[in-house]
């Protein structure tokens, strides 16, 4: 019998039975398909689940922190840590759903991994993968420049013993010393800023009645300290400072110093914001004349005293600038500052005198900049309580 006429004798199965049978058979490749994709989800999530909590708990614990700190001060411990709580679970379930793409380069980009570097399949280590992002962190922050704020009330006070132990090289780039808290005679504080802080000072000057009382700084040139603190830090009050041709030996001494705020013809007296040489115009007053014959300028290696002899305002800024004057030109010197004294102080002074000359910017006589303050005093064994002042 020809196959047509055995197929013709048999009944054929009918077309929409086939079609069902069909739709069975792809179901169910499909769902198998569907139960192994979320078996290899589940597998691959249980896999790094252990990496997975301790990167969201260490998330939970950063939002904890800068929640309690920013946004709910003095109440946040249970805000912060019911919205950390929902926040991690959100994140759980986007992780979950997005798992193959949570490499460590995505949620950690600052840390290079190196193709190869670890056998295929094996979990990344999370914690070694922390530690390499903040040693990382920690190397560009040494690498950058620091400079350091210190607040008063942090400054270290500084002694004589304790100076001796101070080394600026180990300083940070800012660091500043507190003089005031510095202790003992002016040939100590300066001898010991000289060997500990700035080889620079050569010397300290007090006045009492003010608050000059700072080191004397001697630069390369006469304009280095214009604008530098005594840590070589740029300062817009400066530093007091000489020119470079002053020594030990010089007949006359002259000490530079700023003076921003107290430049009018009728100066304060004793305001604390007045720094520097902004309280030497003081000497302008009788009153305080009178009360403050005497200071005190010290070199490294002698302490003295100085009597004033004449105060006064000039524009000609050169006749008592010079330092290694002698004799009748030196003489010369100290009688054109006597005549131009707001103050007779009836004090003998001759060449033979060593001089010192304080000087520092005023606008007392109009607002030229051509015009000083200037102080004179000449050397003596020590003070006399009985001084006249006229």
């Amino acid at each position: 019998m020809e196959p047509q006429e055995f197929l013709s004798g048999r009944q054929r199965p009918s077309s929409s039975a086939i079609c069902a049978g069909n739709r069975l058979v792809l179901a169910a490749r499909a769902a198998a398909n569907g139960w192994s994709f979320l078996v290899g989800c589940v597998r691959r999530a249980v896999a790094r689940a252990d990496e997975a909590v301790d990167f969201f708990v260490a998330l939970v614990r950063q939002w904890y922190r800068l929640a309690e700190q920013a946004f709910f001060p003095g109440q946040g411990s249970a805000v912060a840590g019911a919205v950390g709580c929902v926040f991690c679970f959100l994140f759980l379930g986007v992780a979950f759903l997005m798992e193959p793409s949570l490499k460590p380069e995505v949620l950690l980009p600052v840390i290079q991994t190196e193709a190869g570097s670890a056998p295929a399949g094996e979990p990344f280590d999370l914690e070694e993968l922390l530690a390499k992002y903040e040693q990382k962190a920690l190397e560009e922050a040494e690498a950058a420049p620091v400079t350091v704020a210190i607040a008063p009330e942090e400054r270290i006070p500084l002694t004589m013993d304790s100076l001796e132990n101070y080394e600026l090289a180990s300083a940070p780039a800012g660091w500043t010393v507190d003089l005031s808290q510095l202790e003992g005679s002016g040939r100590e504080r300066a001898a010991y800023c000289h060997d500990y802080i700035n080889s620079d000072t050569i010397g300290w000057l007090q006045i009492p009645g003010t608050n000059i009382d700072y080191p004397v700084l001697q630069g390369a040139t006469l304009t280095t300290y214009m604008n530098l603190d005594i840590n070589r830090n740029y300062s817009y009050n400066g530093s007091l400072w000489v020119d470079t041709d002053v020594t030990d030996y010089s007949t006359n001494t002259v000490i530079f110093g700023h003076n921003w705020s107290n430049v009018s013809g009728n100066p304060s007296v004793g305001r604390s914001s007045d720094v520097m040489f902004a309280q030497l115009p003081s000497f302008a007053h009788l009153w305080f004349a009178q009360r403050v014959p005497y200071f005190y300028y010290s070199t490294t290696s002698q302490d003295m005293v100085w009597q004033v002899f004449a105060v006064f305002y000039t524009t000609d800024l050169d006749f008592y600038l010079y330092t290694k004057r002698t004799g009748t030109a030196l003489q010369s010197m100290i009688d054109k500052a006597r005549r131009l004294s707001l103050h007779d102080y009836g004090v003998s002074v001759s060449s033979s005198d060593r001089i010192v000359t304080l000087s520092t910017c005023t606008r007392a006589l109009g607002p030229s900049e051509n015009q000083r303050f200037v102080v004179m005093a000449k050397q003596v064994s020590s003070g006399d309580a009985n001084v006249q002042v006229n």
